[in-house]
């Protein structure tokens, strides 16, 4: 059941990636990497560190544990209704929040981006472009709210499909904009828009989930009731939820810190980080957001009940981590140049800026798995309500991260701010394992060990595999006049490293992980 639920969050997540990858192939071609792109990935990024921090990242780690437990305890019908109420406060909250920041927008973007301030047309740009993001803020964090309450219902298909209504929703207008539009501003503009329009499209979407599976809510509530009054369980989840907002603040403000430093650098450094980031996220978002949007309403039920179970839960979820994620990081290290010449390298965008792109992106492919598991082992403290370590941990990470940023920045520029990145998450991964192990929530067990260290050989000698094929010019892989052959070349190496890397894993015997159940022992 488990690994289905992967499968099926895998999956869509992997089609929203694609199509992300469309998108941002057409971001290339139409704006480069110019201080027009720069300009509106600083205001994509931003509504996007607001969202993680009141919705995917803290409101979720505190709501999914509690509305399982309402659920349990009392029933559908009360857990609908505080659902209605849930949602009544973020709406009464984020309205002004947005309306606010929207007046005093001149403000923050001087706050985020300070480096702009010295191309007033660049400043004022982004400007624009942000007041134009900013409503899609509200529309996704409500829409991250339901979602993770059809979560809790295993109704996990419905929210991985919204982010394909967004990149559709982009690459329908990008279209457009590059046969209709020549101006890079212009396309610039109607693309921001796009952006809040396909966050009411994802709120709609799953609101008609909600009546498709019966599930009755006050929508009513949306509006101010001036009702002040809340319920214990909102109460309860507010306590959760102050130090769980912290630990994502502390995480997004890592964020922030290093869009403010890159924002200092030559025109285009925000462009590379963006476009290197976007690459790496397809392992992460494919297996990281998977595993543990599956985990989290899994192991908050098997944790009032049988601790072994949970424990079981866990060590196979990091062995389906391993097994992917060590792979997938070697991967990406070997062929970073490749990748990104195969996939922007064209229009606006130079081989130059394919260059300097495929150095941010082999530096955050060191910090892949660290990525990864540190998603599967903070669900570990979200399912036990637990939201208050884990901001400690984030906030020496973050620490760690600005000496590093800048340490690093003066020799490296942005692969300085990427490698400073992965080296912080490294660092937050293994406190998060010493606590975790220390309190008692978790025990390592001697197949996950033996898998980490399989998988480990396997994904080295699956690179000098890979590399060989590289640099014997395989299939003229260095031949880029060719497009289809380009694309043709890369999927090669790709699915014979692949085939290669699932031969060792055969001669390894750890193919029983393909059989995993959660809770039930092979």
């Amino acid at each position: 059941m488990f690994l289905k639920i992967i499968s099926i969050i895998g999956s869509l997540t992997f089609l929203s990636r694609i199509l992300g990858y469309i998108r941002d192939l057409l971001i290339a071609i139409s704006l480069g990497a110019s201080f027009v792109s720069d300009a509106f990935f600083v205001a994509f990024k931003l509504p996007n560190l607001f969202r993680r921090l009141f919705a995917e990242g803290a409101m979720n780690s505190a709501f999914v544990p509690v509305v399982s437990e309402v659920r349990i305890e009392k029933g559908i019908r009360e857990s609908n209704l505080f659902l209605s109420e849930i949602i009544s406060i973020i709406f009464s909250f984020l309205l002004p929040f947005i309306i606010i920041l929207e007046i005093f927008m001149p403000t923050v973007i001087n706050l985020v981006a300070p480096g702009f301030i010295e191309n007033n047309e660049k400043f004022l740009l982004t400007i624009d472009l942000t007041r134009l993001t900013f409503p899609f803020l509200l529309f996704v964090c409500l829409t991250s709210l339901i979602g993770g309450y059809l979560n809790t219902l295993s109704k996990f298909a419905a929210m991985a499909f919204t982010p394909v209504i967004l990149n559709l929703s982009m690459l329908s207008v990008l279209l457009i904009c590059i046969i209709e539009v020549s101006e890079q501003k212009v396309t610039a503009q109607i693309l921001s828009a796009s952006i809040s329009i396909a966050g009411i499209i994802q709120l709609v979407w799953l609101i008609f989930n909600l009546k498709k599976n019966n599930i009755d809510i006050n929508f009513r509530r949306f509006f101010f009731t001036f009702n002040f009054k809340i319920s214990t369980n909102a109460k309860k989840l507010l306590k959760l939820f102050v130090p769980a907002a912290l630990g994502s603040g502390v995480y997004q403000l890592n964020l922030l810190i290093d869009m403010i430093l890159a924002s200092t650098l030559p025109d285009g450094s925000i462009s590379y980080l963006y476009f290197a980031d976007r690459v790496n996220q397809l392992p992460l978002g494919v297996l990281g957001i998977a595993l543990s949007t599956a985990l989290l309403p899994i192991l908050s039920k098997q944790i009032k009940s049988d601790h072994k179970e949970s424990n079981y839960t866990i060590n196979h979820s990091i062995q389906i981590g391993i097994i992917f994620s060590l792979p997938a990081a070697c991967g990406l290290l070997v062929l970073s140049e490749t990748i990104i010449n195969v996939l922007f390298v064209r229009g606006q965008f130079t081989f130059q800026d394919g260059l300097l792109t495929s150095k941010a992106l082999q530096a955050f492919s060191i910090g892949l798995p660290a990525f990864i598991f540190v998603k599967i082992f903070a669900v570990i403290f979200f399912a036990r309500q637990d939201t208050k370590t884990p901001v400690y941990i984030a906030f020496f990470a973050m620490l760690l991260n600005l000496v590093l940023n800048l340490v690093l920045i003066k020799e490296f520029f942005h692969v300085g701010l990427a490698l400073a990145t992965s080296i912080a998450s490294w660092f937050n991964l293994l406190v998060l394992f010493y606590i975790t192990k220390k309190k008692g929530f978790f025990r390592i067990d001697r197949k996950t060990i033996s898998v980490f260290f399989k998988c480990f050989i396997s994904s080295i000698i699956m690179s000098i595999f890979i590399k060989y094929l590289h640099n014997t010019d395989f299939l003229n892989i260095n031949n880029f006049n060719s497009i289809v052959n380009n694309i043709f070349t890369l999927s090669a190496l790709i699915i014979f490293g692949t085939i290669f890397y699932l031969i060792l894993l055969y001669f390894f015997k750890i193919f029983y992980l393909l059989k995993f159940k959660t809770g039930e022992k092979n």
